[in-house]
């Protein structure tokens, strides 16, 4: 089995790793499917070596389209996308300037500088239950805004 092995062309796998992988495919067969152990053990290593040729050609196929792929593949939004976010966001700056005063500097303390309620009402001089009204009443302002441009 060696000297045949070492005629055939063998792609990322070794003489001992066939011999192995053969040794372990005739423990799990059945007895009663093995006629002739020796031609049964051959037969193994042929289709080895021909599985792994395989998939050596099939990675080396994949693996140029693959690098290609990572190399051309650009992460960056296409332009559609960059000006409908920006014109988002510019219809959000306009909305938030056109709310009420006590509504806005809460609204945004809360929703765009992450502060919490207390922090908030401790800033603005207002108490808790002020601030919750602030931003349900600024998040109103906004949904109704955003239903009558609609």
């Amino acid at each position: 089995m060696r000297s045949w092995l070492g005629t055939v062309p063998l792609h990322g796998v070794t003489r001992d790793d066939i011999i192995q992988e053969c040794y372990a495919r005739l423990c799990t067969a059945k007895p009663r499917d093995i006629q002739d152990g020796r031609a049964f053990f051959f037969r193994c290593a042929r289709n080895l070596v021909i599985e792994h040729g395989r998939r050596a050609k099939l990675y080396t196929l994949i693996q140029p389209v693959h690098d290609m792929e990572e190399q051309l593949a650009d992460a960056s939004p296409d332009p559609e996308q960059v000006y409908a976010s920006r014109k988002k966001l510019d219809w959000l700056k306009q909305k938030l300037n056109d709310m009420p005063q006590p509504y806005r500097n809460t609204f945004i303390l809360r929703k765009l500088y992450d502060c919490d309620q207390d922090d908030i009402a401790t800033r603005l001089g207002i108490s808790r239950r002020s601030v919750e009204r602030h931003i349900a009443t600024g998040l109103a302002y906004l949904l109704k805004a955003r239903s009558d441009d609609s």
